[in-house]
Order: structure tokens, then sequence, then C-alpha cells
């Protein structure tokens, strides 16, 4: 109100999904438009109750998993990869659907990559999520925390993956805090790389040229983002034309300004949110007028 909305036309309908499904929300015929982040299996559920139970078949948009690859260049500048890796993966406690879990390092940059990597992550402060020098705050849960702490034992013990820093509960803290786990010597077919973990456990994978890895990076059901590192922009241009992904980032990552539609491909969701045009015809309902200007 405050801002100049009328009254009513933003209202909150707090509960979970249990709550949503049985207050029958998505049957009403007064909603016009449903927006859903979660889940690929929740997403279509959500997909299908519309369809099936609404009489007037509203819009939907959903932006579900993720499995984003992060793809580290031998031109580029290593320093510069490693934080932007970081980011990748470490944001919001590696809780976020975007995150680049999937880091392919050009092969001959892979040992000096994980030393730097693994020597930034360190410094890293883990604590309280409001206070000013915190990095790295808690999970959401207890049963997340479980989740991913059992991705980690199936990177070590099946996978076989090597664990190269973290990946333990820290010593001296109170809540659902945990390391953030690098793995290397991962390969496509682990699950710790091909299924979405939504927690701080990175995949190293390495790579020798672009046709191989810009294979590799789009092997897989997943079409949220992307990244790729590179100090020649013929090179990210190219590459980000053959990824298959709705945002690809060239020598950043995570970035999510409004004025860009955001969306993903493939099970990663469909329609997109914000952008000057996409929002827009996402939220309203074209109509066409004839007027017929002819007295006669």
């Amino acid at each position: 109100e405050e801002a100049g909305v009328p009254n009513g036309v933003f209202q909150v309908f707090l509960g979970d999904g249990q709550t949503i499904s049985e207050g029958k929300l998505m049957e009403s015929d007064i909603v016009g438009k449903v927006s859903f982040t979660g889940s690929i299996d929740t997403g279509r559920q959500v997909h299908q109750a519309i369809s099936l139970t609404n009489p007037n078949f509203p819009k939907v948009t959903l932006e579900l998993g993720g499995k984003s690859p992060l793809i580290i260049l031998d031109d580029c500048d290593l320093e510069k990869a490693v934080n932007a890796a970081m980011v990748a993966n470490w944001t919001s406690n590696g809780q976020v659907c975007s995150n680049g879990t999937r880091v392919f390092v050009h092969a001959s940059m892979k040992d000096e990559f994980l030393d730097l990597l693994v020597e930034q992550t360190k410094n890293l402060k883990i604590g309280h999520p409001m206070k000013d020098d915190t990095d790295i705050g808690p999970m959401i849960s207890k049963s997340h925390m479980k989740k991913v702490m059992e991705y980690i034992d199936i990177g070590k013990n099946i996978d076989k993956a090597s664990l190269v820093y973290g990946g333990k509960r820290p010593k001296g803290t109170k809540g659902y805090f945990l390391t953030p786990a690098i793995f290397a010597d991962c390969t496509d077919d682990m699950r710790i790389v091909h299924e979405e973990v939504f927690g701080m456990v990175m995949s190293v994978l390495t790579f020798e040229d672009e046709e191989e890895v810009l294979a590799r990076a789009n092997a897989t059901p997943f079409g949220l983002a992307a990244g790729v590192y590179t100090d020649s922009l013929t090179r990210a241009h190219r590459m980000a034309r053959q990824l298959k992904a709705g945002t690809v980032w060239i020598n950043n990552y995570n970035l999510g300004p409004v004025e860009l539609p955001w969306g993903g491909r493939k099970q990663s969701g469909t329609g997109s949110e914000n952008g000057t045009y996409d929002a827009m015809f996402e939220w309203t309902i074209a109509k066409s007028v004839y007027v017929e200007l002819d007295g006669n």
C-alpha cells in the first residue's frame, strides 16, 4: 500500500504443499497465473494439477532444478576463474538452483586450479548468517543437511571420487553446518556429477578441447544455466551459442539483473521470469481488438 499498489492486489497465503493442495488454490477459477520454483517432481505435479483441475488453463511458469556446467578454458585468468567457481558453488551455502556444480577445468590447469581453490575455500568463515563476517551459513534444515551428507558419502564410497577438501561437520558449531566439499578426479557417470545435490558439493572434471567439453556440458537433462571463463570473447560467444541453457554467464557467475529474462530449458522448467518483454507476456494476456473506421 505504501508503494501505491491497490489494496488486495498482493496477498500472501502461507502453508506447505499439503496446505496449498487441500486449500484447492490451484483449482480455483480466480487463478490466472501460476509461477512455481522448486524441484522437477513437484513442478510436474503442479503443472499436472493445473491442467487437470483448473477450469481456465491459467499460464504456468516453472523454474526447476539444475546441474549447471562452469567451463574454465586454458586462456583465462585462473585466479578470477577460481573466484567464480566459489561463487558458483558456495553461494547461499550451495542452495541455489543455478549453481555451477559441474566445474570443467582444462587438463593443463587442474592441479593449479585445485590448489588455489582449496586455499581460498579454507579461508571462508562458517558461522551465523546474520553476522557481517560470515561467509558460509547453515543448511536450510536438518533433513536437507543429512541429504547433502549422504551425497558426500556417495561421492567418496560409491563414485570413488577424490575428496580433496571439506565435506564434514565443522567443529565447535551448533546447527546444520557443513564445510564445502570439493571432489576431484570426477567423471560424468558419477552420481554427484549428474544428480542435483542442492548443497556445497563441487565436482571438478577435466577436458582437452572445446568440442569435447561442450558435448559433455550439454549431456544433462537440465538446462538452467552455464558459465564460460576465457580471455577470448570470440571463444566465449561461440560456446555460449552451443550451450543448451537458459542463461550463460561469460567471465562471471550467478548474476541476475531483472532486465534479463530468467528461465530454463529441458527439465529445468518452462517460461521466463524477469526481462523487459518476457515477464510482461508471461503475466498478461494478449488481446486482439479490431476497429472498423469506415462509417459505411
